[in-house]
């Protein structure tokens, strides 16, 4: 597989050695609601992080060669994540859209896409997600999500373009 999806080659801006598993989240109503996600996963990794302005988050399309963004609006009042659409299948690993929003709020953290201080020239230079990662106690998921990715991503990502996306809203195919 290219290194594209890789996480530290992805174009854009608390310790636990386990995979990250939210039990507040219920499995049968809210499981892949990505804005549960978010809070859940700024509570434990990044609280201390402040939340310079408003952050969304919303599904996207089903990008090929991209798990989510971030991007600040002209204002800077909005921050905004967005997540391939794809990841709120259930035939997509949990740790896959854990470790994608956990990504995006490191750019949010290192002031890419925020309001914050910009602290690096390059929202990857010198695998700088990859190490706050695992600074941050998420560094097997994202080897779990690297791994997956690796082994099945454009594969599936071509059997769902064949079927007609299913499971996805006509919404998100625009």
């Amino acid at each position: 597989m290219p290194d594209s999806l890789r996480y530290s080659d992805t174009p854009c801006g608390a310790s636990n050695s386990l995979p990250l598993t939210l039990p507040a989240i219920s499995a049968e109503t809210d499981w892949r609601d990505p804005a549960l996600y978010l809070e859940d996963i700024w509570n434990r990794y990044f609280s201390d992080v402040p939340r310079a302005n408003q952050v969304d988050i919303s599904y996207c399309r089903p990008w090929k060669r991209r798990l989510g963004q971030i991007r600040m609006s002209l204002d800077s009042r909005t921050s905004f994540i967005g997540l391939n659409s794809l990841l709120q299948l259930s035939q997509i690993p949990e740790y896959v859209l854990l470790a994608t929003i956990a990504h995006e709020l490191v750019h949010y953290a290192h002031g890419f896409g925020s309001p914050l201080p910009c602290l690096y020239p390059h929202p990857h230079a010198h695998h700088v997600v990859d190490r706050e990662l695992e600074r941050r106690g998420l560094g097997e998921t994202l080897r779990l999500c690297n791994a997956w990715i690796d082994q099945h991503w454009f594969s599936y990502y071509e059997e769902m373009r064949e079927a007609g996306w299913p499971g996805l809203s006509r919404g998100q195919l625009k």
